[in-house]
């Protein structure tokens, strides 16, 4: 995808990215108070990611957080957005290793502060969105009020949690 457009067309992308890969509508919704268990960031955005719980397959309950990752692995064309299931399993640790290789990382499928980190170097700021820009597509996302990550799912705001699935798009 060509991002040399304008901010308008950023955002316009971003929406519709957004509707494709989290199955969503716009709506806005309260923030979440239990900050403990959600994607953060604060400050420069670089550094957002590099605290999460590591993924690898077999140790991490399906959670959005999974999800996001596989958001981004699909914003870079490394999966499907029908891979985009939560669940961090085989096909999302060999595309993470495929991205790993790809981006000059140690190769071991597990998406850990390293990764997440040269992942965080991607996200601008597209206002209103705080989005990823990816190889192929711009994932937009929310970082809303405290901080907290979120997309739109299922009609609102939606805060990424990183101990449990709520998507929508990972519930069916």
């Amino acid at each position: 995808m060509n991002l040399s457009g304008g901010v308008g067309r950023r955002a316009a992308v971003s929406a519709a990215v957004c509707s494709v890969v989290f199955a969503a509508t716009c709506a806005a919704s309260a923030p979440p108070t239990d900050h403990a268990t959600y994607v953060i960031g604060s400050g420069a955005f670089s550094d957002d990611w590099s605290e999460e719980p590591l993924l690898e397959v077999g140790r991490v309950p399906r959670s959005d957080l999974v999800g996001l990752w596989q958001a981004i692995l699909w914003a870079d064309g490394y999966l499907p957005g029908s891979g985009i299931t939560c669940s961090f399993d085989a096909a999302t640790s060999r595309a993470t290793q495929t991205w790993q290789t790809n981006h000059g990382l140690g190769v071991d499928g597990i998406v850990g502060a390293v990764t997440f980190g040269f992942a965080a170097r991607r996200l601008v700021s597209v206002p209103p969105w705080t989005a990823y820009r990816g190889e192929r597509y711009t994932l937009p996302l929310l970082r809303g009020r405290g901080g907290v990550y979120e997309v739109y799912d299922a009609g609102r705001f939606h805060g990424l949690r990183t101990n449990e699935v709520t998507l929508a798009s990972c519930r069916r």
